[in-house]
């Protein structure tokens, strides 16, 4: 059975193994990859989001225990990602809210998307949709609000104001096209229109290509990662995001809440997914933290094609 479900899993993660093959014997430049994901993430998977939930039947649809289930599970393993690095390692509490996102930050765009998708289908798409519409949103800004306290822990600065905190983190919302794509998809969707011809034959192709474009870039990003300085605090939080934090949303969703199947399915792979670059991107602004966020994104997608086909092995064996 695990043999039949990692042959279900391989062939999306052979698309990235060919995105860091082809870049790192220098075939295509390794830029590519972050010019790709822009491309993915500016134009190809808004509009597949589009078309999943300006299409879907939502009726009966109610998202809050979902929410709960996974939005707990990460803010848990943000704390013992965060606490571990503040702990044991006697890192500075920055250091601490970087540990924390690289120990619950999923790769749900460029990495869940196409994976549930490929496992689950169109109504797999538009429960990652569901998550989507406030994963970034949600994480940028407690983020942001942890950093800015810790930046004053560690006695760097004094801290901004809530009214300038709050006008940074919704800046970066209004220009986050995910968001239009799962947005305006919903208000499609409560409008009842069919979408004109030419619009279909134009967005279909284009909606198609948002999965293998997607992995590619991610592993053409990833030579530029790579491993750096000591591994430790970084094998320790792949450790936790790969194995950790799939257990504990499946342990959420499956006996705390009681979601049905397909949703205690589909938010345990997207926990499993690997750890995503908004940890770097947080490490590179408040300057700490990179060899770990590095290190914690790169083994986490190294090892993502065997844990991701453990955790579905795992919950098509318990009936979901």
């Amino acid at each position: 059975m695990i043999v039949q479900v990692f042959f279900v899993v391989f062939p999306i993660f052979a698309l990235v193994g060919i995105g860091y093959t082809v870049a790192a014997i220098g075939y295509l430049d390794k830029s590519l990859g972050d010019i790709l994901s822009k491309f993915c993430v500016s134009l190809l998977i808004p509009i597949l989001l589009f078309r999943s939930l300006g299409s879907a039947n939502l009726s009966g649809i109610s998202p809050w225990g979902y929410w709960l289930t996974y939005y707990s599970s990460m803010a848990v393993m943000a704390f013992l990602g965060g606490l571990f690095v503040r702990v044991v390692f006697k890192r500075e509490a920055r250091a601490a809210v970087i540990g924390g996102l690289t120990a619950s930050f999923s790769n749900t765009v460029l990495v869940g998307i196409p994976l549930i998708d490929a496992v689950y289908g169109s109504e797999g798409t538009v429960l990652i949709s569901l998550l989507i519409v406030f994963h970034a949103p949600l994480t940028a800004l407690t983020a942001s609000v942890l950093m800015e306290r810790a930046v004053v822990i560690d006695g760097h600065k004094a801290p901004r104001s809530k009214r300038e905190l709050l006008k940074s983190v919704g800046r970066g919302l209004v220009t986050n096209p995910i968001l239009y794509g799962v947005v305006s998809g919903l208000l499609w969707n409560v409008s009842g229109f069919e979408l004109p011809g030419v619009v279909e034959q134009v967005t279909t192709p284009l909606a198609k290509a948002a999965s293998p474009v997607a992995l590619v870039a991610v592993g053409m990003s990833m030579v530029s990662y790579g491993i750096r300085g000591n591994l430790a605090i970084g094998g320790v939080l792949a450790a936790f995001k790969s194995l950790v934090m799939p257990l504990v949303v499946f342990v959420m969703a499956a006996y705390v809440v009681g979601l049905p199947p397909m949703w205690v399915g589909v938010a345990t792979l997207i926990a499993a997914c690997p750890t995503g670059v908004f940890s770097f991107i947080m490490a590179n602004q408040f300057g700490t933290g990179h060899a770990m966020s590095t290190n914690g994104i790169a083994i986490t997608t190294a090892i993502s094609v065997f844990s991701i086909s453990f955790w579905l092995w795992f919950v098509q064996m318990q009936g979901y």
